[in-house]
């Protein structure tokens, strides 16, 4: 049989990533800790005032956590789940198909590093940015690597 190297020239990648424990534990670390900074915060008010202030303080902070868990780490209704990476040879540029139809670029500020991805894509009818946070925990390993070829390659053709 011949088989032909898995390359970008000939590959489409499909994302579905899943529950991330990395990502989980990166993120109760972040929102705890700012919980804690805002009990050890001293405000030059009254107790009342002060003890109100931190109130909505931690109330802004627990809704960001329930928001960020919710389409961050869950990806309940993110526009990026379940997108398609097609390389297109016509253009020597990399296509994303969104499962919402539209289509979208490889948005410069994507990184790639062996143990993170953010994918960051500009959507072609608005000049919308969205991006994804995938860690290697979320993905297969082929996959994850052939995402950052896909990363890399596209930050080669950007201005």
């Amino acid at each position: 049989m011949n088989h032909e190297p898995l390359t970008i020239k000939n590959y489409s990648l499909h994302l579905e990533p899943r529950f991330s424990k990395r990502f989980a534990i990166i993120l109760t670390i972040q929102y705890c800790g700012a919980l804690l900074c805002l009990l050890a915060l001293t405000l030059p008010l009254t107790a009342q005032l002060a003890l109100c202030v931190k109130f909505c303080i931690g109330f802004l902070v627990l809704a960001s956590t329930f928001f960020t868990i919710r389409r961050d780490l869950l990806l309940i209704n993110h526009p990026l789940y379940g997108c398609v990476l097609v390389y297109d040879e016509d253009t020597n540029d990399i296509k994303v198909q969104l499962q919402s139809k539209t289509k979208a670029k490889i948005a410069p500020g994507s990184y790639s590093h062996p143990q993170l991805i953010v994918l960051r894509l500009k959507h072609q009818e608005k000049s919308q940015t969205d991006a994804l946070v995938i860690f290697p925990d979320a993905l297969d390993i082929q996959t994850f690597r052939q995402l950052r070829v896909f990363i890399r390659h596209s930050c080669d053709q950007l201005p």
